[in-house]
This record gives C-alpha cells, structure tokens and sequence, in this order.
C-alpha cells in the first residue's frame, strides 16, 4: 500500500511540474497581460511546444471552449517570443498583377486634320490673313505663299511632328526643311532655309542626307521632316535640330526675288544684316491652321 501511495505522489507531482513548465515564462514572473488578451489566449498556438511538454489544456475542455463558439484571438509575433518561440513567416505582401488587368500597349496619337494652311503677318491672327500655303512648288522646287484659294494646300495632316501633303504622294508626302548651305542654324546665325517636299526623317533627329527631296531629287541634301508642332491658336510652329542635337526655333518668311518661296532661319534679322534684304522684300509671316481655302 504504502508503494502504490507513492507511486500515486509520484505521477501527481510529475503533472503538477508539466503544468508550471507550460505556463508562459512573463506569466510565471507576474508580468500583466496585454490589453484585451485573455490568459487562455496564449494557450493557442500553430506551433508545438518544446519537446517532452504537455498541452496546458486537455483536450475535453479544449472541444468546450470550441462549443461555446469562443475563438481565440491570432497570436501575435511579441506572444510568441514571450514563450520562447521563433516569430511567424511573413504574409506575401505583393500580388502580381492578373493577365486581364495588366497595363495595355497606347496607340499612337491620332492625326490632326489641317483642312488649310492661313499665312499670316507677323503679328498673327491679330489680324487678316494674308493667303495661304501652296500644295505644290514653284519654279525653285520649294512650297511658296500665294493668295490663290485654287493653290492652296487642302487637307494636310499632322501627326506627331510631321505634316503630310496628299497633294504630293510620290516621294515627297512630308513637308519639311532643308538648309541652303551650313546645316546649323542658331538665334544670330545668318543661314537660311528652305520649305520643301521630303521623305520621312526620325522624330528628334538631326539633318538626314537624302535623295528623297524636292529641290534636288535624287542628290542627297540634308533634311528634316519631323520639324512642326501646334502652339497657341493652332499656329504652326517650326523647329530644326541641329546636327550636334540642338532644337533652334526656327522664323519664317517668303522671298518676293524667289517667286514667294518660304524661307527659314533662326534668325531673320540677321539674314537680312548679311544679305541686304529688308522686311519689304523677305516679309516675315507664321502660319496657323484653318478651316478652308476657297470658302464663302
């Protein structure tokens, strides 16, 4: 009797121990809980306890506390560092984007129609304008001004940079420049150019040399074709880049002693200083956008 006595005290003080030893190190300390946390919180776990240790509740009152419809609260990464255990794998923080959603290649920007190109004075739309530009050449192989609705350019497009005439399909479609000398144009460069029919250039190149010309078809020349863009009142604005990959803005005028011939530089005045042209015979003019050429 007095054996099977202590065997008994034996196996009581064994649970007694496995119990303590379960227990939540700050809690054996008397540290508080964490707000809101009951004790029984800490009691739920994904993760086993050390090896040799018993669950602190028996598996009766375990399927109670389910029973009664009472979740235990998530273990947080501080609950399970007080118990000694590793903190929890992070959650996957990125979600790659679905087939169906994922950004689209854009289309290119749709063309502009240019019904008609008025050429102005150079004070603008302040006032009449002047004629229009020509949809074909004149006897120097360049577009020229003329006051003829008749030979007027009708119908143009700008698209990006460039303008097309549907007047001249075969080999010259794009209006573009093309210098008269030097390349390189500048804001007191004397160098002149000059309004012509091209083939397409790069947008944002420099000077291309090309056969596909105008005024010398067949004889490479430096041109440029991506060279316009819209500005305030669909004025029609010209830049040229020039070989080292500078953009000069460029001025426009016309040439009474080369039968109207539009004529550009980055600097009229001091074309002008150098050649002995005045603002009578080499009159500056811009261009704007309009709805028609021989309208009422």
């Amino acid at each position: 009797m007095v054996h099977s006595l202590l065997r008994s005290l034996f196996l009581y003080s064994a649970l007694v121990t496995s119990a303590v030893l379960a227990v939540p190190a700050h809690l054996r300390e008397g540290k508080p809980l964490p707000r809101d946390v009951a004790p029984r919180d800490y009691l739920y776990s994904p993760y086993p306890l050390a090896p040799g240790l018993a669950p602190t509740l028996p598996a009766a009152i375990e399927k109670g506390v389910r029973k009664r419809g009472d979740v235990p609260k998530k273990v947080t990464n501080a609950m399970r560092l007080a118990n000694g255990l590793p903190p929890l794998a992070p959650r996957k923080l990125y979600e790659g984007s679905r087939a169906g959603s994922a950004l689209k290649a854009r289309t290119s920007q749709a063309p502009v129609p240019v019904p008609a190109i008025l050429v102005y004075g150079p004070n603008g739309r302040s006032g009449n304008p002047l004629g229009f530009l020509s949809k074909g050449f004149n006897g120097r192989k360049t577009y020229y001004f003329t006051t003829d609705c008749n030979q007027a350019m009708a119908n143009a497009q700008f698209n990006a940079g460039d303008l097309t005439n549907p007047a001249q399909p075969n080999g010259f479609l794009y209006v573009g420049l093309v210098p008269n000398g030097s390349s390189t144009f500048g804001s007191s460069s004397p160098n002149i150019g000059f309004l012509i029919g091209t083939a397409a250039t790069p947008s944002g190149s420099p000077p291309v040399p090309s056969g596909s010309n105008s005024i010398a078809p067949g004889f490479p020349v430096d041109i440029e074709s991506n060279v316009w863009s819209l500005g305030a009142d669909d004025e029609l604005l010209l830049t040229w880049i020039n070989p080292n990959g500078a953009a000069v803005p460029m001025e426009i005028a016309y040439r009474l002693d080369m039968s109207n011939s539009i004529t550009v530089a980055g600097s009229l005045s001091a074309f002008r200083s150098s050649s002995g042209y005045t603002e009578s015979t080499l009159p500056t003019i811009r261009l704007f956008q309009g709805q028609d050429t021989c309208g009422p």
